[in-house]
């Protein structure tokens, strides 16, 4: 089954039934399938063929709902940009993805000034109203599109590539996850088990439609014909305006934005009775913030555990297992990520590959028809990561006696602050351009509202010197604004090293973490 078939489903099922509310636009099942195929042929008509890449730079939108089913449709590949890289992170991705048509909103336009750096860019489209003269306007395309009598639509393999995915690289450079339509299918699946997702559940587009976070769910619930609510940007007041006007049944957010609606002044003014479902994904949830939010809108609560390679979900905790006031075991699960979602199967292993017992700490692996082929044109990479049909996640995690399964640490320098993953080798890359930057580690402290803050500990070279402003700007030239450091700890000695040479994070990141029972906040 591929990703379009699922469009289909939800035209016999739910044609007449509303699909979409963005701002002033509204429309039916039956004219989103009709404005997709539009869009695909429009596509078409700029050369964009089987297994091109359509890469997109947007706030949330109808229209991004609409890009994922038209390529989908006419078997290109989707590439969703991060919305808060900077230029020259989206440039190396444009070219490496080779990507032949960019889609933009007024918000991103400017970010592809000067063309000639991505030559496989043959169009930009624009979404929005008054159009720059070298792009095409959104809408052209669409109504271009209905015009055209010829076909686009594909008949797909379950293998063919859906969309890349980029993720921060460890290697300083950000890799390409390739999901197949197995891959996303297979997910939706997945979640559609796990959630009981039905054509009268309404889901707001809170988090960024650029993250699996959201795209997680986006494909189940439009395959039973479900409502999708769009507000084009993550903000506490609008995200209450939409439960309460739209009757919101679920939707996803990202730790830092439960707690941000949670705690604003205004919260308790508005009506979420509708919302039924409040998925938590992407970076561990304060069990604080969690306690306060069962306590305040009650057992709405669940967790899902993934990444973007698995597309995304292995683990999920669902409502009935957010307890606040019962067993002692039952409150303890609160700081699990629950147990291996049905379709998935997911082992915690030691370093011999042997499951671990309650009380030990090995790394999460899985395996299933949600696992990404690999990494895009990375094949070393790839055979890291995915070893015997196995993915290893990096996430190190113990279990109990019942397989709920907890993390507490991460084997890869990765650091996840506001939801978003942060690789410590890609900032030290940066900081290790200044002249006067010896030796550098970056790690993640506590953070009371970003669960985790990048930390820079860093030794000035003999006879140099550098202010933590200095370092910090030097850094915000070369990186998105959420990997540059919060804090810099400069020290006269060099760092603690292993017998093998390599700087010792845990040591740096002990004194941080003190009382902590796990290394993730």
């Amino acid at each position: 089954m591929h990703i379009a078939e699922g469009l289909k489903h939800a035209k016999k099922v739910a044609g007449n039934r509303e699909a979409v509310v963005c701002g002033e636009t509204r429309y039916t099942w039956e004219v989103f399938d009709q404005r997709t195929d539009a869009l695909a042929r429009g596509l078409a008509s700029l050369g964009v063929q089987r297994g091109d890449r359509v890469a997109v730079l947007m706030l949330n939108c109808h229209r991004y709902l609409e890009l994922y089913y038209a390529c989908a449709r006419m078997g290109a590949a989707i590439v969703p940009l991060n919305i808060r890289l900077a230029r020259p992170e989206i440039v190396f991705i444009l070219n490496d993805s080779e990507t032949k048509v960019l889609v933009v909103d007024k918000t991103f336009a400017s970010h592809i000034a000067g063309r000639d750096t991505v030559p496989s860019i043959e169009s930009v489209i624009y979404n929005g109203e008054v159009t720059p003269a070298d792009m095409i306007n959104f809408e052209d395309v669409v109504i271009g599109g209905s015009h055209m009598r010829e076909t686009v639509d594909q008949e797909m393999d379950d293998d063919d590539l859906a969309g890349l995915f980029y993720t921060g690289g460890t290697t300083g450079r950000a890799k390409g996850v390739m999901l197949s339509h197995k891959n996303i299918v297979s997910n939706a699946v997945n979640a559609l088990l796990a959630t009981g997702y039905n054509q009268r559940d309404t889901w707001l587009h809170a988090a960024p439609m650029f993250h699996l976070a959201d795209v997680g769910s986006v494909f189940a619930l439009t395959m039973v014909g479900a409502r999708h609510v769009f507000i084009p940007i993550f903000n506490p007041v609008h995200v209450l305006e939409a439960i309460q006007n739209e009757k919101v049944t679920c939707t996803i957010l990202v730790p830092t934005m439960v707690n941000a609606v949670l705690n604003h002044p205004d919260a308790g003014t508005y009506d979420l009775s509708s919302l039924k479902r409040l998925v938590y994904g992407a970076s561990p949830m304060p069990l604080e913030v969690l306690k306060k939010g069962l306590q305040k809108w009650g057992q709405i609560f669940a967790q899902g555990y993934g990444m973007t390679e698995t597309a995304p979900l292995l683990t999920g905790l669902d409502t009935w297992e957010h307890v606040v006031d019962g067993a002692p075991e039952q409150v303890r699960r609160l700081n699990s990520v629950g147990k291996e979602a049905l379709g998935v199967e997911v082992r915690v292993v030691n370093a011999e590959g042997d499951d671990v017992q309650p009380g030990e700490v090995g790394e999460i692996i899985a395996r299933g028809p949600n696992i990404m082929p690999g990494y895009w044109r990375m094949p070393e990479a790839t055979a890291a990561a995915i070893v015997d049909g196995w993915m290893h996640t990096g996430d190190l995690a113990t279990v109990d006696e019942e397989n709920y399964i907890y993390i507490v640490d991460r084997s890869k320098d990765m650091i996840i602050s506001g939801g978003e993953n942060v690789y410590s080798v890609e900032v030290e890359n940066a900081l290790y351009t200044h002249a006067a930057v010896l030796e550098c580690a970056v790690i993640g402290i506590p953070h009371s509202k970003w669960g985790e803050a990048v930390h820079a500990v860093v030794v000035r070279k003999p006879g140099m010197s550098v202010s933590e402003e200095e370092l910090l700007a030097h850094a915000r030239a070369q990186i998105a604004g959420y990997k540059v450091p919060r804090s810099v700890e400069f020290q006269l000695e060099a760092l603690p090293k292993s017998g093998a040479g390599k700087i010792l994070k845990r040591d740096l990141r002990e004194k941080y973490w003190v009382g902590k029972s796990k290394y993730v906040n």
